[in-house]
């Protein structure tokens, strides 16, 4: 339970980072957790079930595609959640690339 407590604050922390990229923003670290456990309830529920069904699209790219889910899910992210916005594309990549290999790192972990 404490270790993922930790993980989880780890994220928020990550997600606080990025924010620091022009086009981000959150407004608090209590934002930045809410955010953080919304991001992981996404890639644990709902991720799976896009990647299965963008296969084809995934396929023909070579995996590409899945920066393109990772980005949307970060916009939809910054849509549904108050507190927390993303202005632009650029933005938005650079920090799904950072989001998605804290993720990947403090999965493991």
């Amino acid at each position: 339970m404490v270790k993922l407590v930790i993980k989880w604050v780890l994220f928020a922390l990550v997600i606080m980072a990025v924010c620091y990229l022009p086009g981000l923003s959150v407004e608090s670290f209590w934002n930045a957790m809410f955010v953080a456990a919304i991001l992981t309830l996404v890639n644990i529920f709902i991720k799976p079930v896009i990647k299965l069904l963008t296969f084809p699209i995934n396929l023909l790219t070579l995996g590409l595609f899945n920066f393109l889910i990772n980005i949307g899910i970060l916009y939809a992210a910054g849509y549904f959640i108050d507190g927390f916005e993303v202005e632009n594309f650029f933005s938005a990549f650079i920090a799904s690339l950072i989001i998605a290999l804290a993720y990947s790192t403090l999965r493991k972990v």
